[in-house]
């Protein structure tokens, strides 16, 4: 009679698998097994052939074979008789996979996946392992006595068993494959159809549950999409009619017309958002949310649950149902990520996989969720400094600048100031007495010279103050905010940013004081070269802005262009 061994790291392993074989072979052959952990191996083990139920229990065990004793390392496989209850588990459930070893729990994992049941979120547990997610279920091959204590729910589908190929090359070894072959084939045949049946059943269930899933998140998207995620602006609502601002604004029309990815960059305060929302409103997805998000907003801790979402349990504090990311809920819009710049390091990688991929993963699943969403980025930092001094990703940024869009500060739109003026003016005053131009009659040359470093949204408020500190009365230079009123004059008369602004600013201060003035003493003014200012003049004169007198007439602005200056 002809002897073999089984040899396992654990006591049950051992067990179970001498016992299968027995089953299959009755007393024709004689079968001993050991067990590393607790169990006492002989200093030489003698056999007919060695089977090592892991590649660990290999390592620790073959030298103490006997010289030129065959042996094998067996595959082993699920035992189809206990999966049926993995088919009871909700899917996306997140679960702990719980093994004697690291290796044997990944094993296991990869064996259940190739047999169709993927529907769960495996993670591999094993001794040793001191960190796992916070999960309440658990399923182990027979080993329970290593689930960890927090576990609520522990299934056990039995002790992996030796496989079907592994079988064959044991009996074909032993010289007996030919008596057993039909027998094994059987077995495994009927196993293995009993496994298709279940999951055949349960994939049934599941896409019928599947479908009454996605009909309830489509009405709860559309109720999302009607109630939170609009874009209100059109490009319409965008006021000024300097040639910088209005070349921005042919260019961002340029762009709603297509669905690629946008960088708007420009100084705070100049209306970043508001370009935005006219875009995504004249694109083919203005039915589509509108999803704002500022990273100077959201803390870093909280930035991947924001934006990617998270499922329930996936971390303390969570909500019980999970929640959707912004990502999700602007599934068929438009997202628009302000302040791309303060982006950290260590996000910028997630955000650039989901702007590849076109798919999101939550928090604590490992399912991925489709997504067709434009993405509309805005900054106020130079991202290519960034990106030289190592604070960007390099990648990040060009899969962002596809088109580029930058805006004009308010201090190169000298002609809008008090067209914009005015119109904060008729939003904040409640004095119908008085017009716009009578209110900023008395101010409008401090508002021409100032530079705006705060932009629109600084004008803004300089308008909301003056109309609540002067709702009855004219203001005056003394009322004007710290900042206005202590602007240098040498600081009003630089002129390297926008010389024609200046000339055109002077030339307005002039005619409202009834001041007489002309090329000579502008360019005094200035400090430019006369030479300078006689080409300024001729180009201001073709482009129908300033008429030039002879003799003491002097500079004027022309009726249709003076308004923009208060004149």
């Amino acid at each position: 009679m002809k002897n073999i061994v089984v040899i396992a790291m654990g006591q049950e392993t051992s067990y179970v698998c001498r016992e299968q074989l027995q089953q299959l072979l009755g007393a024709r052959i004689n079968i001993t097994d050991y067990y590393v952990r607790g169990g006492t191996l002989p200093p030489k083990i003698h056999a007919d052939f060695s089977i090592f139920l892991s590649p660990t229990a290999y390592r620790a065990v073959s030298s103490r074979l006997a010289a030129d004793t065959p042996w094998l390392i067996a595959r082993r496989s699920i035992n189809y008789h206990e999966v049926g209850k993995l088919f009871t588990i909700p899917p996306n459930t997140d679960v702990l996979l719980v093994n004697d070893l690291p290796e044997s729990a990944t094993e296991t994992i990869a064996a259940l996946q190739a047999l169709g049941i993927d529907h769960l979120n495996y993670y591999p547990y094993a001794p040793g392992m001191h960190e796992h997610p916070d999960i309440h279920v658990a399923i182990t091959p027979g080993e329970t006595r290593f689930v960890p204590t927090s576990i609520e729910s522990i299934i056990d589908i039995g002790t992996r068993l030796i496989d079907i190929t592994s079988l064959t090359e044991i009996l074909s070894h032993l010289g007996i494959l030919e008596h057993y072959a039909d027998f094994l084939s059987e077995e495994y045949i009927h196993d293995i159809i009993s496994v298709i049946k279940k999951s055949q059943d349960y994939k049934v269930e599941a896409q019928h549950l599947k479908q009454k899933i996605q009909r309830l998140e489509i009405t709860a998207q559309k109720k999302i999409q009607k109630n939170r995620y609009q874009a209100s602006y059109t490009f319409a609502d965008i006021l000024g009619q300097s040639p910088e601002l209005r070349h921005a604004i042919d260019i961002a029309k340029i762009f709603a017309e297509t669905d690629s990815t946008v960088l708007i960059q420009a100084e705070s305060g100049t209306g970043k958002e508001l370009f935005a929302q006219s875009i995504h409103t004249a694109s083919e997805r203005r039915n589509g949310p509108f999803v704002a998000v500022n990273f100077a907003a959201i803390t870093e801790s909280l930035l991947e649950s924001e934006l990617f979402g998270y499922v329930e349990g996936s971390f303390t504090g969570a909500s019980r149902h999970g929640s959707p990311g912004l990502f999700e809920q602007a599934h068929t819009g438009t997202i628009f990520l302000d302040e791309i710049g303060d982006a950290p390091l260590s996000f910028q990688v997630k955000l650039l996989r989901v702007l590849q991929e076109h798919e999101v993963r939550r928090i604590g699943s490992s399912a991925t969720i489709p997504i067709d969403v434009r993405v509309i980025a805005a900054t106020n930092r130079n991202l290519y400094q960034m990106v030289k001094e190592g604070k960007f990703r390099q990648d990040l940024y060009y899969r962002l600048k596809v088109l580029p869009l930058e805006l004009p500060p308010l201090h190169q739109r000298a002609g809008d100031v008090l067209l914009l003026a005015r119109h904060f003016y008729k939003k904040y005053a409640h004095n119908d007495s008085m017009t716009a131009d009578d209110f900023l009659a008395p101010i409008a040359h401090k508002l021409l010279f100032y530079r705006w470093p705060g932009n629109i949204r600084e004008l803004e408020n300089t308008m909301e103050y003056l109309c609540a500190i002067c709702a009855h009365r004219l203001p005056t230079v003394n009322d004007l905010p710290r900042e206005l009123r202590e602007y240098q004059e040498e600081q009003q008369h630089d002129v390297s940013d926008s010389p024609k602004e200046a000339v055109l600013s002077s030339i307005a201060a002039a005619n409202r004081n009834h001041t007489p003035i002309g090329r000579r003493s502008l360019a005094q003014e200035l400090n430019l070269p006369e030479n300078q200012v006689r080409q300024l003049l001729t180009d201001l004169v073709q482009e129908g802005k300033v008429i030039q007198q002879r003799g003491r007439g002097g500079l004027h602005l022309t009726t249709g262009f003076a308004s923009h200056y208060g004149v």
